[in-house]
């Protein structure tokens, strides 16, 4: 799908963000779960569509939609007293990941008009590890059958920095 990156959320793609909102997940602090979205009354999502317009066209998205609840959950392992020993979930309201949703449609859409190299595999749709591997597992083997020496570094960064932006939350 090829959307003008300026304009309103559509009825459609608020449709198609809806039906890619997972079930069962816990709802933000309206407790509104997800299904509410999915099957409620039909003038829901043309009103769902006029609230995301009003938001695109005001350019502000509602505070509401930026609260989260975090939920602090032990991962089953360690010292219950160690922060590492457990992971944080952000409960969001479902409209906000609704609207989220249509963005990241749109964004994910624009890019694959070929604005991203072949070697870039993170985060894309139908991509992952398994095509990182093959295209490390390339310049070796052309390196064996030229019997050259080729030197490699793996380096696992996902430590090394803190994805969280602690003072915001």
């Amino acid at each position: 799908m090829n959307h003008d990156l300026d304009l309103p959320p559509s009825l459609p793609e608020t449709i198609r963000a809806v039906h890619q909102i997972s079930s069962g997940k816990q709802p933000g602090s309206d407790a509104i779960q997800p299904e509410v979205y999915k099957h409620g009354w039909p003038g829901l999502m043309a009103e769902l569509t006029t609230l995301f317009q009003e938001m695109w066209r005001q350019g502000q998205n509602p505070q509401d939609f930026k609260d989260a609840t975090i939920v602090f959950l032990y991962k089953r392992k360690g010292n219950r007293q160690l922060c590492n020993n457990h992971r944080d979930i952000l409960l969001l309201k479902i409209a906000g990941k609704i609207f989220v949703r249509i963005l990241l449609n749109r964004l994910n859409g624009h890019l694959e008009q070929g604005l991203l190299p072949e070697s870039q595999s993170c985060f894309r749709r139908h991509r992952g590890t398994t095509n990182m591997i093959f295209a490390a597992r390339q310049p070796l083997e052309k390196c064996q059958e030229m019997r050259t020496h080729i030197y490699t570094t793996f380096v696992d960064l996902t430590n090394a920095f803190d994805t969280v932006i602690r003072d915001r939350l």
